[in-house]
């Protein structure tokens, strides 16, 4: 759900609010309306098994929604995870070579961590993070393929190369996984199913004539609490709920003492 996007977390959780508080109460006046022109005032039986069945619909939207966001974020995390084990092997199996090129290999291994550390801050954009992240695959690969071309087909250099394999193809499967959204339409059907939702929870509450503001209230906070969950959970690079690089960050503080 890109187009959610321009909105900071705290502001998509107010707007929701606001709008489904807005929603309830023009269904309350339409419901008043409803009642004014009926020959059965306060008849809101019908009414209250919609409210029901909406609800009930809305609450599947939400529980599915939320599986497949929960399932690309543990995805976002594992791929943090399994690129610092390949940055370490790899780093580790460098030291196979000899100097200078094991040394200029692990400096562009160490610059690699710290370009992903940046991207994941933002401190960089995704598209220059990505753009330096493939020219030092390629610095890495020319030392690689110039220590084969020289004889150097061992098995230890054999597992160096499989190591490097490893860190791109991990790299490909990580932006792989940065990428994956919920389907915009999903997204959109539920908040209109929300807005609607409301709506009907106001007509059903006028059957009465009265306004029962705090719960209302309360319900609607709940509601649009586990909706921006959702959405929060839907940015792969921002929000409160965002993936933790601690094994990126471990790996470059191990790395680092060495690199000196």
């Amino acid at each position: 759900m890109e187009y959610l996007d321009l909105l900071p977390i705290w502001a998509l959780f107010l707007g929701m609010v606001l709008v489904s508080l807005a929603a309830s109460e023009i269904g309350f006046r339409v419901g008043i309306r409803l009642q004014d022109r009926s020959s059965n005032p306060g008849d809101a039986r019908i009414t209250g098994t919609v409210v029901g069945g909406m609800l009930g619909l809305v609450g599947f939207l939400m529980a599915f929604s939320i599986g497949i966001t929960i399932g690309h974020h543990s995805e976002r995390k594992s791929m943090v995870i399994k690129e610092a084990n390949a940055v370490g092997v790899a780093w580790l199996r460098a030291g196979f070579l000899d100097e200078p090129d094991s040394l200029v290999l692990r400096k562009h291994l160490r610059e690699y961590a710290e370009v992903r550390l940046e991207a994941a801050n933002q401190v960089i954009d995704l598209p220059t993070a990505l753009l330096r992240s493939e020219k030092i695959h390629e610095k890495i690969w020319i030392i690689i393929e110039r220590n084969v071309k020289q004889g150097n087909d061992t098995d230890i250099m054999a597992s160096l190369v499989h190591s490097v394999n490893e860190l791109i193809d991990t790299h490909s499967l990580r932006i792989a996984a940065a990428v994956k959204r919920l389907p915009s339409v999903l997204g959109l059907v539920l908040i209109l199913s929300t807005i609607l939702s409301f709506s009907l929870v106001g007509v059903a509450s006028s059957a009465d004539r009265k306004r029962d503001t705090v719960a209302i209230f309360l319900f609607s906070l709940v509601f649009t609490a586990v909706l921006t969950i959702l959405f929060d959970l839907d940015r792969p690079r921002e929000g409160m709920l965002t993936v933790s690089q601690t094994a990126m960050t471990d790996v470059l503080r191990r790395i680092e003492p060495f690199s000196q």
